[in-house]
């Protein structure tokens, strides 16, 4: 007895950490997969589905692994049963497969729908999914409009698709257990009568091939059962699959690890580039060319729609141009040297993100390691040293969940001077300052003042006051080429 429970405590140990590494590999794969494709792939995709793969998907995956691994001891122990029961007589084990395989056959109906209800089990939990993301990153504008109670059904309404498919599986179970348990009794009485009408089988024999027999059909109905758990699991294999597919086809080369990124020197250019998002849209770019100086200070201006983040997205090397060239003086940045072009380029937009953390550990995360005299002296450029000062515990203040105990324009001041403590070769400032009020777009803008001359920014702007002092000024149209 303690030998068997010494077996079992060690195959349990074993399951689980062969179940564990296989979810660990995975998800790894799939997030390094995912990290290293191109940006254009992520905005043409839900953030929600990637949520949902890497978490749901993946320990989905994992259980699946675990019911490999228990089909396999069991299709041993089949194995094994079989063999016994060939050297006894091969006539009653030829009958006792039939029977078997009979059996399969009546479970087959079952096994689609098993397949059915993962297909629906999976699309309801990506919804689900969905529908967190979406309600808890609005939760403000939820409990301003009063609307927890229509949202709260909403996700009843999802929360139910998934229930309704559970209950559905667990019927299936339910079905195929009873019909494994009249099909064994049947093949039992099959077996009996043909080892006494037909076969001549000793008693002796016989009892022995009932014996084999009965431990035989619990096994086969663990395995159906087991299969049926992977047919039901399999949409989400499928789906985890698809998603490495579509990562690989949208792969950016990596770059070695010691190839540097290429010093600005002179001049960013643009060679005749065009972009569109997808085939058939409209070009968002047409056949632009352009210079941005080392040093200078542009301003990208235009309507809404008019390609400045687009154009931005493309300096920055976050898009690939459909052609035409964009060149850090002579070097041409495409496949590894896009990449670590984009190690020396700071980007601001107007929805910053901050982490649940302090606000040291903000700011260090573009610079690991980095002194707080350089910390101080950012924040000063930034014109963030005051507020800084003022929090209850300065550097080592928790700002809360993406900042929100900063007011927007001391997040804004937050993330530039992260900007500036990864000394970038080019700042671009996409609407950075287009929600703030007077007072705080002035501090922004007094920021950049001390900066012109002294590092190459491209400001995205529609405000006047925010661009007022930029000679350079690059303006884009819906229907024209670029001016400048």
């Amino acid at each position: 007895v303690s030998l068997i429970a010494a077996m079992n405590y060690w195959q349990n140990v074993a399951t689980v950490a062969i179940q564990q590494a296989y979810i660990c590999r995975l998800r790894h794969d799939l997030y390094d997969s995912l990290l290293h494709s191109r940006w254009q792939f992520f905005i043409s995709r839900k953030m929600s589905d990637f949520m949902h793969s890497l978490l749901q998907q993946v320990s989905t995956l994992g259980q699946c692994a675990n019911t490999i691994l228990a089909m396999t001891g069991q299709l041993i122990l089949v194995a094994v049963y079989v063999g016994l029961s060939l050297l006894l007589s091969w006539q009653m084990t030829m009958l006792a497969v039939t029977c078997a395989l009979v059996l399969l056959v009546v479970l087959l109906p079952l096994n689609r729908v098993v397949l059915r209800s993962g297909q629906m089990y999976l699309g309801g939990g990506k919804n689900l999914m969905q529908m967190f993301a979406e309600q808890l990153a609005s939760l403000k504008m939820i409990k301003s409009y009063g609307s927890e109670s229509l949202y709260l059904a909403k996700m009843d309404e999802e929360s139910r698709v998934l229930e309704a498919q559970s209950v559905r599986m667990t019927r299936i179970n339910g079905l195929t257990l009873l019909v494994t348990t009249i099909g064994g009794v049947i093949s039992f009485s099959l077996c009996f009568y043909f080892a006494l009408e037909w076969f001549s089988v000793s008693l002796a024999t016989l009892l022995l091939l009932l014996l084999i027999f009965s431990r035989l059909m619990p096994q086969l109905a663990s395995i159906q059962s087991s299969y049926q758990r992977l047919l039901h699991q399999l949409p989400a294999f499928e789906d985890v699959q698809c998603l490495m597919q579509a990562c690989e086809q949208a792969a950016e080369t990596k770059p070695p690890a010691d190839l540097l990124p290429p010093k600005l020197e002179q001049r960013i250019r643009l060679e005749h580039v065009s972009f569109r998002y997808e085939q058939g849209n409209r070009q968002v770019i047409d056949n632009l060319t352009l210079e941005i100086a080392k040093n200078a200070t542009v301003a990208l201006t235009g309507p809404s729609g008019a390609g400045k983040s687009t154009l931005a997205d493309l300096i920055a090397g976050l898009l690939v141009p459909d052609s035409g060239v964009i060149r850090c003086d002579d070097v041409v940045l495409e496949r590894e040297q896009r990449m670590v072009w984009r190690r020396g380029v700071a980007y601001i937009t107007q929805e910053v993100f901050l982490f649940h953390d302090t606000v040291r550990a903000n700011l260090e995360w573009v610079a690991e390691g980095t002194g707080e005299s350089d910390i101080w002296q950012a924040l000063e450029m930034a014109a963030a040293a005051d507020f800084v000062h003022a929090l209850p515990n300065g550097l080592d203040t928790v700002i809360g969940d993406r900042g929100i105990r900063l007011s927007g324009g001391e997040r804004q001041r937050l993330a530039l001077a992260r900007a500036l403590l990864s000394k970038p070769q080019l700042l671009i400032l996409d609407e950075a300052t287009s929600a703030l009020d007077h007072d705080n777009e002035q501090k922004i803008h007094q920021a950049l003042l001390q900066l012109d001359g002294k590092l190459t920014m491209l400001i995205i702007a529609h405000r006047e006051t925010t661009i007022a002092h930029v000679k350079q000024r690059i303006a884009l149209s819906i229907d024209e080429t670029a001016k400048t």
